[in-house]
């Protein structure tokens, strides 16, 4: 249902971080997104711009100042069928929680969720 108004495509995620340079070497290193020049805890993912941004501040308070619990975020990913199983492959050499591994092959839908070093979900689908 549209009111008349329009928004654009998402254009920036932020996700709040205990430990930035852990937080910054996982999606580095581990997803292999490139860092923006001049920022390293800035990636861009397509259009979308993602953020990590220490916890602590304003606008992501830790649990125990904000009396509430921290919350947290689930990026989705698609990848080509052919690679989920390699995506696997790599997080468990990387000891990356693995919270829920890819079914069998065919067997749709084809999901890989980990955890990412603050507990954000990080899902990679198979996408054809």
């Amino acid at each position: 249902m549209s009111h008349g108004l329009d928004l654009g495509p998402i254009a920036r995620v932020e996700l709040a971080c205990r430990d930035l340079s852990r937080q910054r070497d996982f999606y580095a290193r581990i997803l292999g997104l490139p860092a923006q020049r001049g920022n390293e805890a800035r990636f861009r993912i397509g259009q979308l711009e993602l953020v990590l941004r220490p916890r602590g501040d304003a606008l992501f308070p830790r649990a125990d100042e904000a009396r509430t619990s921290e919350v947290g975020a689930l990026l989705a990913f698609p990848v080509p069928p052919h690679e989920l199983d390699r995506w696997h492959r790599r997080m468990l050499t990387a000891r990356v929680a693995v919270l829920e591994a890819p079914g069998p092959a065919g067997a749709p839908p084809r999901v890989l969720r980990v955890a990412d070093s603050e507990g954000n979900v990080v899902e990679l689908f198979a996408q054809p």
